[in-house]
């Protein structure tokens, strides 16, 4: 592990996962933190800032807001892993979406496991099938949670009506979930699809070539960015791909062994401000 800073003037765009990473174990962004990254954005101007995060727009708002930079330029989101890229306004410059014949073969293997719990996201929304689920989304994430029959709502992804950025299927420890999680991850191979866990309990599947870090490298070539003018933060496993595809890749102290395998520098953990405390050191 490197302890070699990057020049500041030679950085153009930052980018960081959000759970485990730049939010605390508490759920939130400190004042610390809050104030860190306002001091950087308005020394730095055209400093791009980027989130990059597993979640759907309507549950990074209150994030944006936080940090002061809802209505700033520059701050773009990769989202949904890397799925969906938006610009500061909202816009989506880049999706991708999963095959829709997976997407039927996934519905019909949980089929026979009603208990099983997953859910789809859909650009901002995420479509759920447990009120339960779908309640936990809304106050700890802010996730725009819909609530639907499933065998309507897969009716509407075979007709193409509705498509599918990412799914998500909630891991538990019983013989069932262990098996079908197998099934699964054999089912996706054919399609190449990506999949990563955002969390211990969430196995998320992306489509082919589709993660936080092809997202980052779509974004990067169309500001004229280098890799080398990427300053990356993560702690889980849906963020190797990010820390890779940047030239100053950072892990979390709180980060797996598997990210700070590809890291080039290791900052203290969520709990202790670790993106902040890193920022002040080369910025401020």
């Amino acid at each position: 592990m490197s302890t070699e800073l990057p020049d500041p003037s030679k950085i153009k765009l930052i980018t960081t996962d959000l759970d485990g990473t730049l939010i605390n174990p508490q759920g939130d962004i400190s004042q610390n933190t809050r104030t860190i990254i306002k001091k950087v954005l308005k020394k730095y101007p055209d400093l791009h800032f980027v989130i990059a995060t597993g979640r759907a727009r309507p549950a990074t708002a209150d994030v944006r807001e936080k940090l002061g930079i809802t209505e700033r330029p520059n701050t773009e989101s990769l989202l949904l892993n890397g799925c969906i890229i938006y610009d500061y306004k909202g816009n989506i410059i880049w999706q991708n979406t999963l095959p829709t014949e997976f997407v039927l073969q996934f519905h019909n293997l949980l089929k026979n496991y009603p208990k099983e719990d997953y859910f789809y996201s859909s650009e901002d929304d995420a479509i759920m099938f447990n009120e339960e689920w779908a309640r936990r989304s809304r106050e700890n994430y802010h996730e725009n949670t819909i609530v639907v029959d499933k065998e309507e709502h897969i009716k509407k992804v075979a007709s193409g009506e509705t498509k599918i950025n990412k799914l998500c299927f909630i891991v538990t420890d019983s013989e069932d979930n262990k098996k079908i999680k197998e099934q699964l991850i054999e089912m996706s191979k054919p399609y190449n699809l990506e999949y990563a866990y955002s969390t211990s309990f969430f196995l998320e599947f992306m489509p082919p070539q589709t993660n936080k870090g092809t997202g980052l490298t779509h974004l990067i070539q169309s500001l004229n960015i280098s890799k080398d003018e990427v300053l990356a933060f993560g702690d889980a496993g849906n963020d190797v791909d990010l820390l890779k595809n940047a030239g100053w890749p950072v892990a979390m102290a709180n980060g797996t062994k598997e990210l700070k395998a590809v890291s080039r520098i290791e900052t203290k953990s969520n709990e202790e401000d670790g993106v902040a405390y890193l920022l002040e050191k080369i910025f401020l």
